[in-house]
C-alpha cells in the first residue's frame, strides 16, 4: 500500500539541507510543520522547537517520535588571523572534519567556509599517526580577521554540508539522515493512515535536542501525556569491518528490546510485521538505547514504549547512507500497527 500524498525522497532531500543543530532547530521545524499540515488535523511548534502534528480526536494517545536535530558545531573563539575555532554541539567526530565545507550561521546570514588543518607536510614525524582532535582544526571563511570579527559572533552555530546523492536504485546518501529520514517515516505513516480505518489520537513529534540528551522528547511527552510511544531512530548499517551483532542490512527494519521497551508492544509489532510481510529484525540492548526511547519510557508515571530503527551506514558523517524502501516499509508497518492497537485497545495486557 502506498500513498501519493507524501514523497519520502523529496522530503529528505529538502529537510536534510536545512540547518537545525541542537537548540537552533527553528528552520527545519518550520519546514517539517509545513509538511505535516496536509496530513494532520492540528500542527504546532512548541517552545523547544518540537514540531507536533495530531491526527484524530479520540481513542488512545499514541506518540510517534523522531528527532529533527543534527550534529553540528559552534564558534568557540576567533584566532588573531581570523581562523574560527570550534566547539561540539552534538556528537561530531573530529576525524571527518578536515576538508569539509561548512556554513557559519551568522546574524547577517549564512557564511560558507571550509574546515582546515595543518598540512601533512608540516606535521612533525611523531604526529603523522595521531588522530585528529577538535582543537587541531578550524573554519576559514576567507575574510581578513577584522572582517571575521564583524560578521561572526562567539556562539554562532556551524553546520556541515553535503548534498544528498542518489546511489543505486533506492539507496540514498547525505547529511542528516540521522534522524530526518525517520521524520519521513512518520509522515509516510500519516499519509497511509488517512486511507485506513483507525480510532486513535496519533501525535507526530519531530523532537529537538536529541543529540545532546533528548530534551525535546522529555518536554513533548510531558505535555502530550501519551498512552504509548513509538520512537524512530537510526542504527548501524552493515559495511566493511562491521561485526555480526552491531550492524544490520539496509533493507531490514530493526526493533530493539531493552529494559525501557514494553514487551507486549514489542511482541505485537512482530505479529503485525509478520502478517503484513514486513522484514523486521531484532536488536538487544542490555542497558540504555541511546535514543529518545530512554526518556519517553519514564515520562510522568511511565509510558509503554517501542523503538523501531532504520539501518544506515556511516553514522554522524555527511554521507549517511540508507534505503528509501526501508523508510516506506517502516511507515507501512507503523500504520498497520496503529490501526491494530486502536481496535484492540481495551483488551491489551501491559505486563
Amino acid at each position: 500500500m502506498r500513498s501519493d500524498r507524501f514523497d519520502a525522497r523529496e522530503f529528505i532531500t529538502r529537510a536534510a539541507a536545512l540547518p537545525g543543530v541542537p537548540g537552533y532547530e527553528a528552520p527545519v521545524a518550520e519546514y517539517i510543520a509545513a509538511c505535516m499540515e496536509p496530513l494532520c488535523d492540528d500542527v504546532r511548534i512548541d517552545a523547544l522547537y518540537n514540531a507536533i502534528g495530531r491526527l484524530g480526536d479520540d481513542g488512545p494517545r499514541i506518540i510517534l517520535c523522531a528527532h529533527q536535530d543534527e550534529i553540528g558545531l559552534m564558534v568557540l573563539s576567533i584566532e588573531k588571523d581570523g581562523a574560527i575555532r570550534l566547539a561540539r554541539n552534538g556528537g561530531v567526530d573530529p576525524r571527518i572534519l578536515p576538508g569539509l565545507e561548512v556554513i557559519v550561521n551568522a546574524a547577517s546570514g549564512p557564511l560558507p567556509g571550509v574546515v582546515g588543518a595543518k598540512a601533512p607536510h608540516l606535521l612533525k614525524p611523531e604526529d603523522h599517526n595521531k588522530a585528529v582532535k577538535l582543537e587541531d582544526v578550524y573554519v576559514d571563511i576567507g575574510y581578513p580577521a577584522a572582517r571575521v570579527r564583524e560578521l561572526v559572533r562567539i556562539g554562532d552555530t556551524v553546520t556541515l554540508t553535503g548534498a544528498p546523492v542518489c546511489l543505486d536504485g533506492e539507496i540514498m546518501a547525505g547529511k542528516t539522515m540521522d534522524d530526518r529520514a525517520c521524520v519521513a517515516v512518520m509522515l509516510e505513516c500519516a499519509a497511509l493512515l488517512s486511507t485506513m480505518k483507525h480510532r486513535a489520537q496519533v501525535f507526530l513529534v519531530a523532537a529537538s535536542q536529541e543529540e545532546i540528551g533528548s530534551k525535546g522528547a522529555a518536554t513533548g511527552a510531558y505535555a502530550l501525556q501519551p498512552d504509548i510511544a513509538v520512537v524512530l531512530d537510526v542504527t548501524h548499517g552493515e559495511g566493511p569491518g562491521t561485526g555480526k551483532f552491531e550492524a544490520y542490512p539496509l533493507d531490514k527494519l530493526i526493533s530493539t528490546i531493552a529494559p525501557c521497551i514494553n514487551r507486549p508492544l514489542y511482541d505485537k509489532l512482530f505479529e503485525v510485521a509478520k502478517r503484513h510481510r514486513v522484514e523486521l529484525g531484532k536488536s538487544v540492548k542490555g542497558g540504555g538505547t541511546s535514543t529518545d526511547a530512554d526518556t519517553l519510557a519514564v515520562s510522568r508515571a511511565g509510558v509503554p514504549t517501542l523503538l523501531l530503527e532504520v539501518p544506515l551506514r556511516y553514522m554522524h558523517t555527511t554521507v549517511e547512507t540508507l534505503s528509501l524502501n526501508t523508510i516506506r516499509e517502516a511507515g507501512r508497518l507503523l500504520a498497520h500497527f496503529i490501526c491494530d492497537i486502536s481496535m484492540e485497545w481495551e483488551a491489551i495486557a501491559w505486563h
